[in-house]
Formats: structure tokens, sequence, C-alpha cells
């Protein structure tokens, strides 16, 4: 850790994607923090590989929120354990040596707003509370599903946020989930965590199986949750009369992608929710979901440790995104640990 009395400025090491697929590690200076900001040293980040690989691919429409979000270099990343170092002016209840989440980048030592932070209680640990961003989108989309007890539902696309989206729905008295995907591994752990069916196969050949499964009333609600824009028409035709699709995954080139044959006809809700709608959406603040997922960490109703596909160091970021990229279904959780450099 510096000696962060004896200078203004301490050097970081950052994760940077320059340009389209090339990443680069780069050191840069941190300046004290102004008032109303906090300065930290990472300990623990979590990569959103959804997020992050579409980011790092550079492929985005014209107009969308993507187009005008990732500017080259882009630092990626938004689900941060950090050490307090120093604060600035103005800011109180957060003093040099406490744990907070915030939405700071893959960067060794940073500035991030006291308003965008929030304590990590000691009984949750670094590992843990990393996972608290994903967890808040991913009750976003429950919020957003209005479910009712017992409803059949479908979940596309087991990535970190398909699995907690799973977990809350076991949790919620969802009489059947279904979950679908052409992967072994995230199906068993699809399992693990409440679906009570799982499919093998891409969702474009699910029609039949979903309508066995069911005895033909087919699926209440479906969440995609894959960002692809060749997965929206197929599950729309999933869902039954007055049925709801969720999208918790945005794509990044909405020109290609169609809603399906039979939307209008069977009266199919499409419902879209993002976490910038975290602050006062059905009545919840951000503070209010901080605080129920921490509790849902302690009491084991939110289980994230099995989660973890790898830890590595922020050292092996060139070679973890690469094998992301090529291998995505084969992880789910990937952890820089800080604490490696």
């Amino acid at each position: 850790m510096p000696d962060i009395a004896a200078a203004l400025t301490i050097t970081s090491l950052n994760c940077v994607f320059q340009e389209p697929d090339r990443i680069e590690l780069i050191e840069e200076c941190v300046p004290d923090p102004g008032a109303g900001q906090i300065l930290c040293a990472a300990q623990k980040s979590l990569i959103s590989t959804g997020t992050e690989l579409a980011c790092l691919k550079g492929r985005f429409d014209e107009g969308t929120v993507w187009s005008s979000w990732v500017r080259y270099p882009f630092y990626p990343g938004y689900s941060m354990a950090a050490q307090v170092l120093k604060i600035g002016s103005g800011v109180e209840g957060i003093k040099a040596g406490d744990r907070i989440i915030c939405p700071a980048g893959h960067r060794q030592y940073f500035l991030v707003d006291a308003e965008e932070s929030a304590l990590i209680p000691e009984w949750i640990s670094d590992e843990e509370a990393i996972f608290t961003q994903i967890a808040k989108v991913a009750l976003l989309g429950v919020l957003r599903a209005e479910h009712a007890f017992g409803e059949r539902v479908g979940v596309i696309g087991l990535g970190l946020i398909g699995q907690l989206v799973i977990q809350y729905l076991n949790r919620g008295g969802a009489r059947q989930i279904i979950a679908i995907a052409p992967s072994t591994f995230r199906l068993d752990q699809a399992h693990k965590n409440g679906a009570t069916d799982l499919l093998n196969l891409p969702v474009s050949q699910a029609f039949e199986q979903v309508e066995e499964l069911t005895g033909g009333r087919m699926l209440d609600t479906v969440y995609d949750v894959t960002g692809s824009y060749d997965v929206l028409p197929y599950c729309t035709q999933l869902t039954r009369d007055l049925g709801k699709v969720i999208l918790l995954g945005d794509s990044t080139e909405p020109s290609k992608q169609t809603i399906g044959p039979n939307v209008v006809f069977n009266s199919v809700s499409l419902l879209g929710i993002h976490g910038r709608m975290m602050e006062g959406f059905k009545g919840w603040t951000e503070a209010d979901m901080n605080k129920f997922i921490f509790e849902s960490f302690h009491r084991g109703k939110l289980d994230v440790a099995s989660l973890v596909t790898e830890k590595v160091s922020p050292l092996e970021a060139v070679s973890v995104y690469a094998r992301l990229a090529e291998h995505k279904s084969d992880f789910l959780g990937v952890i820089f640990d800080w604490s490696q450099l």
C-alpha cells in the first residue's frame, strides 16, 4: 500500500480497452480526492462477462446507449470491493480503513464519488460483496416481471445474472423454472440454483420441449438475459397468451433484432429493465437493495460462492479476456484479486 501521506499522487495499474479487441495494462497517476470523493485501493473486482466482452468487441448500432457509452480508451468493470485510503472534504459516514462496494472499473487505485459507494458490513466478505451490483440487476428483472405465485418461468441466458434470477425465482414461489442453454456446465449450475427443468439446446429448438414440459400451457414469463439479437423472436413464442418476456440483456445491434411472428396475436408483453433503474423503481432505493442483498448473502438465501469459476491476478487480464471470448459458456464468475499484484 502506498504512503499516501507522503505524496499527492499515487500510481495505479489499470485495465484498459484501448480499441476493439485490444487490451492493455497501463500505469496512471491518481490524485488526492476532491470534495465528495474517496481514494480507494482495489481488493476484488468481478468481470461482467457479457457486458465487458460486448464493450471489447466494439460493434454497436448508431443511436444505441452502447455507441455513446463505449469510447476508447474504455475502462471496463463496475463491480468493485475496495478499501478506503483517504476521504475528501464533505464526505460523511465513510473513513479511511472502511471497506466499500462501488461501480469502479478494474483499477488498482482510484477515486470514486462517495455517493456512489456503500459500506460493506463486517459479516460480508469482499468476494461476496462484488456480486452485489449484478444481484441488483437480477432483482430489478424479477421486480419488473411482477410474478404471481406458482408461475411457469423460462430463463434463457445462464450467465451470472441468469443464475441469480433463478435463485430469486426459486425463493419467490415459481412452480416451474425451465433453464435453456446449449451448455451442460451452466445448466448444472442452474439446477443447483433451483431450476426444475433443463433443456440443453439452443432456444430456437426449444418450443416442442417447453410445450411438453408445461403440458401445452407454455410459459407465463420468459427471461432473455443473453443480449443476443437473435434470441428474442424465439422467447416470445415460448409464452402463453398474455405472457411476458423480460429483457435483461441489451443487444448491441438491435437493427438485427426482431420480436417474433405472434407477439400481437398472442398479446405478449415485452418488458425491458436496465440497471440505471435502481433508485425508486417499485418503491425500492439502491440502499434498500444493497441491504436486502447483503442480508440474503448472510442468511444463505443467495449463493454466490458457487458462481465463482476462477480467481486471477489482474496481470493476467489479457489472457483472461481472450479465454472468455473463446469459451464464454465455460465460465461464470471470474474475479480479479488485486492482492496478487
